[in-house]
């Protein structure tokens, strides 16, 4: 199991930066991903997948399976109520949106709890395979991305992330400052 602390606030404009962290752990049916954000001023009003999931309370994990082989990348963005939005390409721009059939089989559970929110989901292998086709699932497999905390329409703005992002105005979707890592 891998965890990725979210510590680098680079937007940061009100001192409000949640202890947030995930964790990535491979199965042998794919990968358990684990959200935990000690956040309490909680915004929750999407309620359809694939929205605007990044206005509210929001932890993200964006993917690239086979950073070898491609330059697109999955982005997977949850809310407290568990409502996701996913996509995939290779920037911020022409991504596509996967099925809420797709989303469904992710096995999503939310928990609110007095001091934080948590989120797990499973990312199975057939999905990761279906978007990148050059995927072999092994143990110790060299993955690339990043890890965000945000809330941009939240009590207090913020935007946080695992790998630094070098940019003049709150970006996620900059795949040139996503790290390697194993799982």
């Amino acid at each position: 199991m891998q965890k990725f602390d979210i510590t680098y606030y680079p937007w940061d404009k009100f001192n409000y930066q949640p202890k947030t962290f995930i964790t990535l752990e491979y199965l042998p049916e794919g990968y358990q991903v684990h959200m935990t954000s000690y956040e309490t001023e909680l915004r929750t009003e999407e309620i359809a997948h694939n929205g605007a999931i990044c206005r509210d309370s929001c932890m993200e994990a964006f993917i690239n399976f086979t950073p070898d082989a491609s330059d697109s990348y999955l982005n997977f963005e949850v809310n407290p109520k568990g409502i996701m939005h996913l996509g995939f390409g290779d920037g911020r721009h022409g991504r596509i949106l996967a099925d809420i059939c797709d989303i469904e089989t992710l096995q999503i559970k939310p928990e609110i709890f007095s001091d934080r929110w948590e989120v797990s989901f499973l990312i199975p292998t057939d999905f990761i395979k279906k978007n990148f086709p050059a995927y072999t699932h092994t143990p110790g497999k060299k993955l690339k991305g990043n890890f965000y905390k945000c809330g941009d329409l939240s009590v207090f703005e913020h935007f946080g992330c695992w790998a630094p992002i070098t940019w003049e105005e709150p970006d996620f979707h900059r795949p040139e400052f996503f790290r390697e890592f194993t799982v």
